[in-house]
């Protein structure tokens, strides 16, 4: 998987899944005996992911911490590990020692470590049916997903969510942007709300009269279709296409997706082309963790009329430059140059990896303006190799350096125009970032004529 098309980048994701795997470790085993594993396969399980990870570190020049050290400090933890739940949390702790993004331990999720029954079918995803963002230092309903059970139950964006089941949520720092306890909440918070479709969801809100209200309701299959990628597990694979009439009845598309995934590039081939006409075209990132990076080419393609470096790509002392792919025809064969309009992309603090590698390259080469709030800063390209004991590692194959030579990991990119969400804002229905995004489009571009 060495490869650019293999390249991925799905940080928090991965993350999740360590984080789910640590709530178990103190359970009994009710996995028949999947779950228990032998001192031999545990220690080469370890030493396995411990010599990957030291390779990683090697080949990029990372000499911060004694990897030999961590080693022989957790090794024998891993040999008393009886269970693959338990070696995880140890080799979970070994790579937060690293402290770089898309470094992660996962449970098997391919089809030969499901059930019998389940195999041969397609992958089904639940949803609770609303997403969640740290809104002036608390945890608040962002989106509720109309026909969902969260919207039937009467769940409104604006809402301070205090729990989620037993996971109590409490106010962080509000000027904290991008700080790793925001995001490990975040996380926490957004592998409550998963789960299978039919299982309940417990909240407690505080409303905007300060009222705290208890609701429940059942999570929905999600919605569209579902990718498999690799060694990743099954993700949502949609794209959602909107034309917003500007004053002037001009139109601006707004094209918004949840990863970078193969299956999601013709529909999006599909929407610039259904966009053309448009004033502008907005696409909103909020929210996306990434995915296949080389798909940054292709999609930037759409809004490059030539074959600029988007970044870098670094290891040993090689390089591997991301090259726009300029858009020329579409999929049925009709001549097409790249969209010259205006183009914004919006991001959020749940903007990662793949998402902040395009709207970097985007912004540094001045095609694209940013709007909303700081991304993750979690841009290291890794893959995902299998472990002797079946788990997943997802780790770091090489730096990332934008056009301008900037390197994204840990700061993010910083929006041209900052627009935080508010929770007055959220009641009201407004989105703040997107409304900013579009009267920048309508200031843009007023000599295009109504549609």
């Amino acid at each position: 998987m060495a490869i650019v098309l293999a390249v991925t980048g799905c940080a928090i994701p991965a993350r999740a899944a360590a984080l789910q795997t640590s709530s178990r470790l103190a359970s009994p085993d009710t996995t028949g005996g999947r779950e228990r594993i032998d001192s031999v396969t545990a220690l080469a399980t370890f030493d396995s992911a411990w010599r990957t990870v030291d390779a990683s570190l090697q080949s990029r020049g990372v000499r911060r911490l004694d990897w030999d050290t961590v080693r022989l400090e957790l090794r024998p933890a891993a040999a008393r590990a009886t269970s693959n739940g338990a070696l995880r949390g140890v080799i979970d702790a070994m790579l937060r020692r690293v402290g770089e993004s898309h470094f992660a331990i996962m449970p098997p999720s391919d089809a030969a470590a499901r059930p019998a029954a389940e195999r041969g079918k397609a992958p089904t995803l639940g949803s609770a049916g609303i997403a969640v963002r740290f809104v002036e230092g608390r945890l608040a309903v962002w989106r509720v997903d109309s026909g969902s059970g969260a919207a039937r139950a009467g769940v409104t964006p604006g809402g301070v969510v205090e729990r989620i089941d037993d996971l109590i949520l409490t106010p962080v720092d509000a000027r904290d942007t991008v700080g790793m306890r925001r995001l490990t909440l975040l996380t926490r918070a957004m592998r409550a709300l998963a789960g299978d479709p039919g299982t309940p969801v417990h909240l407690a809100l505080r409303t905007d009269a300060g009222a705290s209200r208890e609701v429940m309701f059942s999570r929905d299959s999600v919605r569209g279709p579902v990718s498999r990628f690799g060694n990743l597990p099954p993700l949502p694979a949609t794209l959602e296409l909107r034309r917003i009439t500007l004053p002037g009845a001009r139109c601006v598309g707004v094209l918004r997706f949840e990863y970078w995934l193969p299956p999601v590039m013709a529909a999006l081939d599909r929407a610039v082309d259904d966009v053309r006409d448009c004033a502008g075209v907005v696409i909103d990132l909020r929210g996306n963790l990434g995915g296949v990076a080389a798909m940054v080419m292709g999609v930037a393609g759409h809004f490059l009329n030539d074959t600029r470096t988007l970044g870098t790509m670094r290891t040993g002392g090689e390089e591997m430059r991301f090259i726009a792919n300029p858009r020329r025809a579409t999929a049925e064969g009709v001549a097409v140059t790249p969209y010259a309009g205006p183009l914004a992309i919006v991001v959020d603090g749940l903007s990662a990896s793949t998402s902040e590698m395009f709207a970097a390259a985007l912004q540094s080469t001045r095609r694209a303006r940013i709007f909303g709030e700081r991304t993750a800063g979690q841009a290291l390209p890794a893959m995902a190799t299998r472990l002797p004991n079946g788990d997943i590692l997802m780790h770091v194959i090489a730096d990332f350096v934008t056009p301008d030579g900037t390197r994204l990991e840990g700061q993010g990119v910083i929006p041209d125009e900052i627009v935080p969400l508010r929770l007055a804002e959220l009641r009201a229905r407004r989105d703040a970032p997107l409304d900013a995004a579009l009267r920048w489009v309508e200031r843009a571009r007023p000599d295009i004529p109504p549609r």
